[in-house]
């Protein structure tokens, strides 16, 4: 069946809702943030977002029986226009891509002045507004609650996934596909492939920023907690992808602490790429049941 969604706009950020009436009816929901890379939009993650609802209406018409929880599915599309760099301005044109890698467009560091050296995340800022509104959005005239809430990302929304999961601390899981936790080794990757990020002529401001505040490079203190601690995480990469590194999401797997109710599983498949596969999307599917819903 076709998903219409329900549109919502959070600040300058249309928000597309998607559910399905197999999960509905259910005293609790969780909600899953569905991030897209770069140059992908909203509308080219359909299908993921019906994918993953068909598994699932399969298997809570299987013989595990029917989830606990209702399911909504929320994908994101940034309304702002960038200013494209002028000609023979490299420097311009680094900012411009790296801003344009998301939420506005896509997901990614974005730096509101320069001169001052300001960056914005704002994924992480529209997706925290959407944990404070969505509540009373989906069940303003009831007494369901929304008690589990999932980040999942392709490619660039992948590093999108990552950085959302680390800066706050109400998201129970995390699922980067095809992505990194390492923002600088993606471009310095992607500067080598046929979809540069042109990292070598960032500004100084926006790389120091981005080496300070990475999720790869934010350590636990005593005035941070350990975001990651009783969460469930799975990593999902292609064993052929030259566009994005494995190494990071491997290193950055075994050191991070999950504690003694959490979880973290990193799935390789092999003979792939840079490509989202239907096993993929099946086995992420598969851990929102588990998660979530079963």
């Amino acid at each position: 069946m076709a998903l219409i969604p329900y549109p919502l706009l959070c600040g300058d950020t249309s928000t597309h809702i998607y559910g399905h009436p197999t999960f509905s009816g259910r005293p609790a929901t969780s909600v899953l943030f569905l991030l897209h890379g770069y140059p992908a939009n909203a509308h080219n993650i359909t299908p993921v977002v019906n994918r993953i609802f068909n598994v699932l209406v399969n298997k809570s018409r299987g013989l595990r029986g029917s989830s606990r929880n209702n399911l909504f599915i929320v994908t994101l599309e940034s309304n702002s226009k960038l200013k494209p760099p002028t000609d023979n301005d490299s420097v311009g044109e680094a900012e411009h891509v790296y801003k344009a890698q998301g939420i506005p467009v896509p997901f990614s560091y974005s730096v509101k002045s320069l001169s001052t050296g300001v960056p914005l995340e704002q994924l992480a800022s529209v997706v925290s507004s959407l944990i404070d509104l969505l509540p009373r959005v989906l069940h303003s005239n009831s007494s369901e609650v929304i008690n589990t809430w999932l980040v999942a990302g392709l490619g660039l929304g992948a590093h999108a996934a990552w950085m959302v999961m680390d800066r706050d601390p109400r998201l129970h899981a995390c699922i980067p596909i095809l992505g990194s936790p390492d923002f600088l080794d993606i471009a310095t990757s992607r500067s080598l492939s046929n979809f540069p990020l042109l990292s070598s002529y960032m500004t100084r401001e926006t790389r120091e920023y981005i080496l300070k505040h990475d999720p790869i490079s934010r350590p636990a203190t005593s005035e941070r907690p350990n975001p990651f601690l009783n969460k469930q995480i799975l990593a999902i990469v292609g064993a052929q992808d030259t566009m994005i590194p494995l190494l990071p999401t491997r290193q950055f797997l075994d050191r991070i602490n999950v504690g003694p109710l959490g979880t973290k599983r990193l799935v390789i498949q092999e003979g792939v790429g840079h490509q989202c596969t239907q096993e993929m999307i099946v086995q992420m599917a598969e851990f929102i049941w588990d998660v979530a819903l079963a």
